[in-house]
């Protein structure tokens, strides 16, 4: 079996080839006839006397691609937990084994127009090898947001599940409990028996759903027999040695930046080598609209309308949410299209989809309709932490 891509300008499809899997029927009937939720819409082609399976993804996001840009957290997972209950069950509504879901983590789709997850359906796929719900929940572990407890504990209990037996309708609804309030006490009197204080006190703030301010933190722990005195003093111990001196990075990049314009305002001539250069990309706005420029300070930087996850964000309803993402591979700027709707082009040539294309200077990108101008100078410059260009 071969996966490939297509795309035009309104359309994206994912092509299953030598996909010719023996199955009943009915199957394919009750997929074609029917609007199932949860499932990818395909059609069924002939090429070349051979079978393939075109899935519309239009707009779609794939789990790989969607946990890359954002570490999977416990909201994500319990919308992953929720749409494989509702999937499930379809299935067994319509007479089809989900043994025949593809379950790889680039084959499972977020549509953002239903705003609900889609699973690709193979008809006969279940007589080939494949690691099913154990190998996308073991890619999901991978790629788990480990500062969130909830989601760490949802995650590995959805793999242990699916490791021990089939995971049905059952485990889902388990999992789902995991982290709920009617869980809490529970789970105290445990760690209370384990003498693991540190639990119970991150327990305890996620029931009450609110931050407590220094003051009242001491009052309110003295209230929770479950969470002695001496274990929240460890706690805030090992959070101050966690702290992070803000103050202190601000000043050392203070002291570079300033040393930089004493010997520009000192009138003194300085001579870099190619070394000392570095080459910095900017995107200068030609559009009719009211878009700023884009100036990359760090790479990969992420291109959309969406202010909380994009590094350049755009205005206009034209740009999807997460729309492309520039990339920096030896002083090369790439530009990448997230399978967005209204696609990006590299002067009239449409982006393809999740493919890395280089960018020259003076080339023209446009973002659905939002035009740009590429520009690329070489400055004095080093590296900083997290290889985010200090530029002087």
């Amino acid at each position: 079996m071969n996966v490939e891509y297509f795309r035009t300008a309104k359309k994206s499809y994912m092509i299953v080839k030598e996909a010719d899997f023996p199955f009943e029927e009915y199957e394919l009937k009750m997929i074609l006839q029917n609007e199932i939720p949860c499932l990818l819409h395909f059609q069924v082609m002939i090429s070349d006397g051979k079978v393939e399976y075109w899935y519309d993804v239009t707009g779609m996001q794939s789990l790989e691609k969607q946990y890359t840009l954002s570490p999977a957290g416990e909201k994500s997972l319990r919308f992953l937990l929720q749409s494989l209950m509702d999937m499930k069950s379809s299935m067994e509504d319509y007479l089809l084994n989900d043994a025949n879901i593809d379950y790889s983590a680039d084959m499972v789709y977020f549509d953002r127009f239903s705003d609900r997850i889609r699973f690709c359906y193979i008809p006969g796929f279940c007589g080939q090898k494949s690691m099913g719900l154990k190998g996308l929940f073991e890619d999901i572990l991978q790629r788990l947001d480990h500062s969130d407890p909830v989601a760490v504990k949802l995650g590995y209990e959805m793999y242990e599940r699916c490791a021990q037996s089939d995971f049905v309708i059952g485990d889902c609804i388990e999992c789902l409990r995991i982290g709920k309030k009617e869980e809490i006490p529970e789970q105290i009197r445990m760690n209370e028996e384990e003498d693991d204080e540190d639990y119970a006190l991150n327990v305890i703030r996620r029931a009450e759903n609110r931050e407590w301010d220094e003051d009242a933190r001491d009052s309110d722990i003295q209230q929770k027999d479950a969470v002695p005195e001496k274990g929240f003093r460890h706690k805030r111990r090992k959070e101050k040695r966690k702290k992070v001196h803000y103050g202190k990075i601000l000043e050392e990049e203070h002291e570079v930046l300033y040393a930089a314009e004493n010997i520009e305002k000192g009138g003194h001539t300085d001579f870099f080598s190619d070394e000392d250069m570095r080459k910095t990309w900017e995107l200068i706005y030609r559009g009719d609209g009211m878009e700023a420029d884009l100036r990359p300070a760090s790479f990969p930087y992420l291109i959309g309308t969406d202010a909380q996850q994009a590094d350049g964000v755009l205005q206009s309803r034209t740009v999807s949410r997460l729309h492309a993402r520039l990339l920096l591979q030896d002083e090369r700027l790439y530009a990448e299209d997230f399978n967005c709707s209204n696609g990006s082009y590299l002067y009239q040539r449409l982006l393809p989809r999740n493919t890395p294309v280089e960018l020259h200077e003076g080339d023209r990108i446009v973002f659905a309709t939002e035009e740009y101008m590429v520009y690329g100078r070489r400055v004095p410059g080093s590296v900083g932490r997290a290889g985010k260009s200090l530029i002087w």
